[in-house]
């Protein structure tokens, strides 16, 4: 593959997809490491400590968070942008149910509850 590869739309929606797989990632870490406290509740208190004071996690792995998330939030808006300006004529909508599922025309709702929840995560 050579480097020209990600500099179009296929390229584009890839780095797009990789970014989405590494923040379902960490949300199924994050979601594993708080199902502990329902099954054994010392061992979710040294993960916790774990995690709030291994200096690669603070000061690696949050910045490389902080920093997909921001890629995937820019990544789509832009996919978006020039998606529509690439596209000069309207698609036609008979049904969207026959067309499309729901998950994939609402995915601005997903993408949204997820942003919410991460953004709890912080407080």
């Amino acid at each position: 593959m050579n480097n020209s590869s990600f500099y179009n739309s296929i390229g584009y929606k890839v780095l797009m997809a990789l970014s989405g797989f590494f923040l379902m990632f960490f949300l199924v870490q994050h979601l594993s490491i708080n199902m502990l406290s329902v099954f054994n509740e010392e061992m979710f208190n040294e993960t916790s400590h774990f995690m709030g004071t291994n200096p690669v996690v603070q000061g690696l792995l949050q910045p490389v968070l902080l920093i997909a998330v921001l890629f995937h939030f820019i990544m789509g808006i832009f996919l978006e942008y020039k998606n529509n300006k690439a596209r000069t004529i309207n698609y036609a909508f008979n049904k969207p149910s026959a067309n499309s599922s729901w998950v994939s025309r609402n995915m601005i709702i997903s993408g949204l509850t997820v942003l919410s929840i991460f953004n709890f995560t912080f407080y």
